[in-house]
């Protein structure tokens, strides 16, 4: 909801929020150009994890043959089960798809595509912690879990105003602050015998809470940050200074937000490898710029 907004092809906007970049003011065709493509960090983010652990999946299962094959009886790592953290990395690409989808159209039904992966997101995270911290949970968990996101998913898409409001905020908030939670007892539980776990948690939160800050700001203080409140003749000053003028800190919010819940995320895969029986650590790929779980062994059995 900028100050100069223009008509653009998906018409006026039928999302319940219009965020503060000027709509289609670069293109024709997308209503909110910066926001819409800063949502391919998650995509790109989320599509790198799943490549790495495809590979990090085959590595351990060469690496569990080989030490079935020469009878190695002192090491505890089990057959590799990566799928789980394979499904939390890739609907953080979801999330990112949705989002393009949403600021590119600012329609409501695209608005679902990006809010509903979310939920989606956390549940999988949940999950995955709760089973890390807790042992093996009956089938009847993941059941009611999904059962869970249905429930959501059709209040959301059906209801509207304050239900349809409450019912996601509600649902994805209690999980989001549930899973950082269990996120942080990883943390406090690993940080001395695994620095990788330390560092990741740290940078990681940081980032997420950098993002929601950058998020409130654009949501609560559009005003102010289109400089709408200073007297005209301050206005034209700052208006020459295109960095001043265009903050796009909803951008912003998809850029850090996206590697905050990366390593978060990472944190929880690391913690799931511990468990199963694996040493794992982190790599950094891509000329230094992207952190990847890998294996280095696996951790001896203790015997009496």
């Amino acid at each position: 909801m900028g100050a100069h907004d223009l008509a653009g092809y998906w018409g006026p906007p039928t999302a319940s929020i219009d965020w503060c970049e000027d709509n289609y003011v670069w293109s024709y065709y997308i209503a909110e150009f910066f926001n819409s493509f800063s949502s391919f960090a998650m995509i790109l983010l989320g599509e790198a994890a799943c490549y790495s652990i495809s590979r990090l999946e085959s590595s351990m299962v060469r690496r569990a043959r080989s030490s079935t094959s020469s009878h190695t009886s002192t090491k505890a790592a089990s057959t590799p089960s990566l799928f789980r953290f394979k499904l939390a990395f890739r609907t953080i690409t979801v999330v990112g798809i949705g989002s393009f989808l949403f600021h590119a159209t600012l329609l409501h039904k695209m608005q679902m595509l990006d809010e509903l992966p979310m939920l989606y997101s956390v549940l999988v995270l949940f999950f995955c912690l709760i089973e890390s911290r807790y042992g093996r949970q009956p089938s009847w968990f993941p059941v009611l879990l999904a059962v869970h996101g249905v429930i959501v998913t059709c209040l959301v898409a059906f209801t509207e105003g304050n239900m349809q409001f409450y019912s996601f905020h509600v649902s994805f908030g209690s999980l989001e602050f549930t899973t950082l939670y269990l996120v942080y007892k990883v943390y406090r539980a690993r940080k001395q015998e695994y620095p990788d776990v330390k560092k990741a948690f740290e940078v990681g939160i940081g980032l997420y809470i950098l993002a929601v800050a950058v998020w409130s700001t654009d949501l609560n203080f559009c005003e102010k940050l289109l400089l709408s409140w200073l007297p005209n003749q301050v206005q034209s000053v700052f208006s020459t200074v295109w960095i001043v003028k265009n903050l796009y800190l909803h951008a912003w919010w998809h850029t850090f937000v996206s590697m905050g819940l990366y390593l978060l995320s990472t944190v929880i895969m690391l913690d799931g490898l511990i468990v199963q029986g694996w040493k794992p650590k982190i790599e950094m790929k891509v000329r230094g710029w992207l952190p990847v779980v890998t294996v280095i062994g696996t951790i001896d059995k203790k015997t009496d």
